[in-house]
C-alpha cells in the first residue's frame, strides 16, 4: 500500500511539472507566425504596418487639424504627437431628422475630448470640469482621482505617419457604432423605445478637415418599437453632424454669474476655495471679444473687436426674411 501511494505521488509530481513547463513555454513565446512565414510580436507590442501599407494610393486625403484619409468606406486620422493630450471640443447636432423628432440643426451634446496614447493604442476620453481645484494645491490630486475621465473608444494604431511624428488610426467605428454621447440622447431612446443601432444601415457621409476643426456627417439608423413617424418601418434615421474644434491653450478668464442678468451659465464645484468647503461656483458663458483699441474701450467708448462675431443665415431661410436678418446688429 505504501509503495503504491509513493508511486502515485511521483506520477502526480511529474504531471504537474510537465504542465508547468508547457505553460512557461507558452507564456514566453515572443513571436507569432504570419501567413507569409515572417514573425510578428504579439500583444501590445505588435509590430506596426508601414505607412504605405495602411494609406494606399487609393486614399482620398484632406489635410487640416488632423490629416484625414478615406479608402473606400473606411476613414483614417493622422494624429500628430503634438496634439495628443490636448483638449478638443466636440459639438454634436442633428443635421436632418425625422418628423416629430426635433429639428434640423438642433444641438444634442457638447463635450470636451482628449486623445491619449497607451502603447500601440489610442484612447478617446471624455473630460469633465464639474469638480475642480487649482493644480497648485495638494487637494488637486484628490479631485483628479475622483474625477477620472471615461474612455469613449479605443483605436489600434495602424501605422506611424510618414515622418514618424504621429500615429494613424481608423476611426470608422467611432461614427458607425453606438456610442451614446455621439448619438440619440437617452430620453429620446426611452421615449421612442429604441432597441439598438443598426450598423448595416449606418454610414459616414464625409469627413472634412480644416486648420482648427474637423467636420463629420454620418447617417445613423435605429431600430425602434415606437418611432415618431412612419411607424410601420420600426425605424428612426437621423443625419448627425459632429464638429471637433481645437481649444485654445490660453484659457479664458471666468466671469461670475449674476442672477439679475439673463446669461446662460455653467456650474462648478471648487474644492480649493478658501471657504474651507466645496464651494459652488457659477460662471457666464460668453464670447471672447478683444477690443482693437483697448485704451478707448477702457474709457467706455464703443470700439470694434479684433475678431467680430459672425452669424450665418441658413440657406433654407425664406428670401423675404433674409434682408431683415442681414440688417440686425
Amino acid at each position: 500500500m505504501k509503495y503504491l501511494m509513493i508511486k502515485k505521488l511521483k506520477a502526480l509530481s511529474l504531471l504537474l511539472f510537465s504542465v508547468a513547463l508547457l505553460s512557461s513555454c507558452a507564456s514566453t513565446a515572443p513571436m507569432a507566425q504570419k501567413s507569409d512565414g515572417s514573425s510578428q510580436k504579439s500583444g501590445q507590442g505588435d509590430e506596426l504596418k508601414s505607412y504605405s501599407e495602411v494609406i494606399t494610393d487609393d486614399a482620398k486625403t484632406d489635410e487640416g487639424l488632423f490629416t484625414v484619409h478615406q479608402i473606400d468606406d473606411k476613414f483614417y486620422y493622422e494624429i500628430p504627437d503634438s496634439l495628443l493630450g490636448k483638449e478638443m471640443l466636440m459639438v454634436s447636432r442633428i443635421a436632418k431628422t425625422a418628423d416629430n423628432l426635433g429639428y434640423g440643426g438642433e444641438k444634442l451634446n457638447t463635450q470636451t475630448l482628449l486623445w491619449e496614447r497607451r502603447g500601440n493604442e489610442i484612447l478617446l476620453r471624455h473630460l469633465s470640469f464639474e469638480n475642480v481645484a487649482s493644480d497648485t494645491l495638494p487637494v488637486y490630486k484628490a479631485v483628479q482621482r475622483s474625477n477620472f475621465a471615461p474612455v469613449l473608444a479605443i483605436f489600434d494604431i495602424e501605422a506611424l505617419t510618414e515622418d514618424s511624428s504621429g500615429v494613424v488610426i481608423e476611426v470608422t467605428d467611432l461614427f458607425t457604432k453606438d456610442i451614446p454621447s455621439l448619438g440619440l440622447s437617452r430620453s429620446v431612446r426611452e421615449r421612442f423605445k429604441v432597441r439598438r443601432l443598426d450598423e448595416d444601415r449606418s454610414f459616414i457621409n464625409y469627413v472634412h478637415s480644416y486648420p482648427k476643426n474637423i467636420e463629420v456627417e454620418n447617417l445613423m439608423t435605429y431600430a425602434s418599437q415606437d418611432p415618431p413617424s412612419n411607424s410601420s418601418t420600426g425605424t428612426i434615421s437621423v443625419m448627425m453632424h459632429h464638429s471637433m474644434v481645437m481649444l485654445p491653450q490660453e484659457k479664458m478668464q471666468t466671469r461670475d454669474y449674476d442672477r439679475r442678468v439673463g446669461y446662460f451659465s455653467v456650474r462648478q464645484t471648487d474644492y480649493g476655495a478658501d471657504a474651507q468647503e466645496a464651494k459652488q461656483m457659477q460662471y457666464i458663458t460668453r464670447y471672447e471679444l478683444i477690443p482693437k483699441d483697448k485704451e478707448a474701450y477702457l474709457n467706455g467708448e464703443l470700439v470694434e473687436p479684433v475678431e467680430p462675431i459672425v452669424y450665418y443665415v441658413d440657406s433654407a431661410t425664406p428670401k423675404k426674411w433674409r434682408p431683415l436678418s442681414y440688417g440686425r446688429r
